[in-house]
This record gives structure tokens, C-alpha cells and sequence, in this order.
């Protein structure tokens, strides 16, 4: 590999820079899993950081806002990544959907991560709306594809990833809220998309 392509290591103070923020997104979970959005503010922050705010604001110039759409952001990706890897390492369709049901619910069995990221109040859905939605694309961009190879027209392929998406997400809720219900509700989601994936395509054709 020509060295042009290599990554260049970080540096110690980048490290140091990058562990800081981690530190000020890990207290802000804490604080948001403690007492919501009204609990989450820069002076605490700071404080429980051991840090002043304007070392808080040097690494999130945009306050808690900023800090809670990064955090947010960061949980979409683990996901993602996660339920990529998985989904890929099955062949059959039914159990690829499974697999990123699978990667959703673990996550969001993490109570504090679970709370923050599927618990989304009036007040705080305005705040993440620029970053809210990239694990249901790529969910249904995976489902639609996953669907195809079973017989989905193209036309009812997308609807139905659409649904999927939906119930997946639903159920991750209902597991954020009691995460005792993982094993349930993947076997209840299980069942629903064996069901459709077995079952519309001949519906479709009046087999």
C-alpha cells in the first residue's frame, strides 16, 4: 500500500482531545438517563467532568445540543456497523432481517443507551431531527435488497422494508423501556417477518 493511503497515526494530544469529548458524552447519557433533557447542562457537565465550561464549549461549541446529536449520531453508527457485519454473515433472507433486529434490540437493551435513543420526547425530537433516521434507511436499503431475492417486486419490496423497519422499531421501544423483553420481542418480530417473507409473495401472485 503506497504510504499516500496509509492513516496517519494520532497524535497524543489528539488521543487526549478525543477521550475528552468521549468523557463529556459519556457524563451527558448519565445526565439524560438521570432526569431527561432538563437535567443535561453544560455547567454540569463540566463539573462532573472535572473540567471548566469553556474547556466543554472548546470541544462542543454548540453546547448540549450539539452534544446530544454527536451522541445520538454515534449510537446510529454502532448500530449500523453492527447490524451490517451481522446481516451479511447470513444467507437466507428471513435471517438476515433477523440479524438486524438482533443488533438493534442489544443496543438498545443498554438502558442509559436504550432510554436515550428510542425514547424520543416532543422536546427532544426537534433537537435530533438533523440526524434522526440514518439506521432506518440503511435498515430498509438492506430489507428491500434482502426481499428481491425471495420475489418481492420491486414495487412491493420497498413498502414492506418500510414495515419491517417499522415493527423493528417498535419493538426496540417496547425493550427500551423493559429490556427483560429482548428475547420476547425478537421472537415476536421474528415471526412476523418469517411470516411476510414466506407468505406475500404468494399472496402477490394468488398462489
Amino acid at each position: 500500500m503506497s504510504p499516500m493511503n496509509q492513516s496517519k497515526p494520532m497524535t497524543l494530544r489528539e488521543k487526549n482531545r478525543l477521550r475528552a469529548r468521549q468523557e463529556l458524552l459519556d457524563v451527558v447519557l448519565d445526565l439524560f438517563s438521570e432526569g431527561g433533557l432538563s437535567a443535561c447542562s453544560m455547567d454540569v457537565v463540566a463539573k462532573r467532568v472535572g473540567a471548566s465550561k469553556t474547556t466543554a464549549y472548546s470541544h462542543f461549541p454548540g453546547g448540549v445540543d450539539e452534544m446530544l446529536r454527536e451522541l445520538y449520531t454515534l449510537v446510529s453508527r454502532r448500530v449500523v456497523a453492527s447490524a451490517r457485519e451481522a446481516h451479511d454473515e447470513k444467507t437466507a433472507a428471513a435471517e438476515k432481517i433477523l440479524a438486524l433486529a438482533e443488533a438493534l434490540l442489544s443496543v438498545c437493551a443498554e438502558k442509559k443507551v436504550g432510554h436515550f435513543y428510542m425514547m424520543l420526547s416532543p422536546v427532544l425530537s426537534p433537537l435530533l431531527e438533523p440526524v434522526v433516521g440514518y439506521a432506518s434507511a440503511a435498515f430498509r436499503d438492506m430489507i428491500t435488497s434482502d426481499l428481491a431475492t425471495v420475489g418481492f417486486a420491486p414495487e412491493h419490496a420497498e413498502p414492506v422494508s418500510v414495515l419491517l423497519t417499522g415493527a423493528m422499531r417498535e419493538c426496540a421501544r417496547e425493550v427500551a423501556k423493559s429490556p427483560d423483553r429482548l428475547s420476547e420481542m425478537l421472537s415476536t418480530f421474528d415471526a412476523l417477518s418469517r411470516l411476510i417473507v414466506e407468505q406475500f409473495p404468494k399472496t402477490c401472485s394468488g398462489v
